[in-house]
């Protein structure tokens, strides 16, 4: 996986932290916790009052953004360390404060599955709370980074063994690309270089879609660019429940929030985050979209997927299409 930080692993001290670790057996646990939670281990209440818990909270507590209503980027649970039984150790995401007056420097160290799969357990050692709020505030991106590998990793563990691979084939077929499609989710058209795929249930819908496009040089990669070749195909493609409504960008309530990043798929790609709404109607929701350069065959390619969730919470419904997104491969077609 690509970040954009380096941390320091320094497995002793967590060995030496984490008296209770055995050696890893041939069959680990599955672990536990709700989508989007993460546990916080501290040695005291004031290390969760003070300013370790502070920032902590400032931080994962924080709005994601994108969504209609307010919703935190993870839910947070705070332990002490001496409540660390076997069953808060299955927990999927963790964060371990340490505060250990010996240290000369913060230590960060991280451990994948240590007692659970997948699992992501991270701590940051130091010798004062300040000192530890000083590391936090420089790793906290690349933290959050892992945090939400695992997230992925725990839903494509689910989705594997559902995979609709008749709608996964059409989609290699017809774009060259592949995801993991759960089962649920149909094609709902198919264009040729635009493919819409939905899943309906009683109370919620989700969807992707997909779409290639000439690249014909970084234009193409503006922010103005990729909105109006959204909108314009949307308008297109996806019309609404009403005569003449359409799925759009909204640029009002929640205007899109398109950045480059290097943790997708690929080394570059354009993240697209925000709120799509029905023109003539009155429906709404999230979305994320990825943009990538296809090199090889001198083409865009973007994969979105959206959310309809009226009166619901919706984060960890995208984060479930997020999921999906970050599945993709391209075909090999030199076979």
């Amino acid at each position: 996986m690509k970040h954009s930080f380096r941390l320091i692993l320094g497995f002793l001290g967590l060995v030496m932290f984490l008296t209770q670790c055995k050696e890893p057996t041939p069959r680990i646990a599955r672990s536990v916790g709700a989508t989007s939670e993460l546990l916080v281990v501290t040695q005291s209440e004031d290390q969760w009052e003070g300013m370790a818990g502070e920032a902590i909270r400032n931080y994962f507590g924080q709005e994601q953004y994108g969504l209609p209503q307010p919703e935190a980027l993870f839910r947070i649970a705070n332990i002490n360390v001496s409540n660390l039984s076997d069953m808060f150790r299955k927990h999927r995401n963790i964060l371990v404060v340490e505060i250990d007056p010996k240290l000369d420097e913060a230590v960060v160290e991280t451990r994948t599955d240590l007692w659970s799969k997948p699992q992501r357990v991270v701590k940051i050692a130091a010798a004062s709370q300040q000192q530890w709020v000083e590391a936090f505030e420089k790793q906290k991106d690349g933290i959050r980074l892992l945090y939400d590998k695992s997230e992925r990793e725990r839903l494509m563990n689910i989705y594997r063994p559902t995979a609709d691979y008749k709608v996964i084939e059409e989609v290699s077929k017809t774009l060259g690309i592949k995801l993991m499609i759960p089962e649920g989710f149909f094609v709902a058209k198919n264009e040729g270089n635009f493919m819409w795929i939905r899943k309906e249930v009683a109370d919620y819908s989700q969807g992707l879609i997909l779409y290639t496009l000439p690249y014909r040089d970084t234009l193409d990669l503006s922010d103005n660019r990729i909105i109006q070749v959204r909108d314009s195909l949307l308008q297109k493609f996806i019309p609404g429940p009403s005569e003449g409504s359409f799925m759009s960008t909204d640029k009002e309530f929640i205007k899109p929030e398109i950045k480059r990043v290097s943790h997708f798929v690929t080394d570059f790609a354009i993240e697209n985050r925000g709120v799509w709404n029905v023109v003539g109607d009155f429906m709404a929701g999230p979305y994320l979209a990825y943009t990538i350069v296809d090199q090889k065959h001198g083409r865009l390619i973007t994969v979105e997927g959206y959310v309809y969730a009226p009166n619901k919470d919706k984060r960890d419904y995208l984060r479930q299409m997020e999921a999906i997104l970050y599945s993709l491969e391209m075909v090999d077609d030199t076979k």
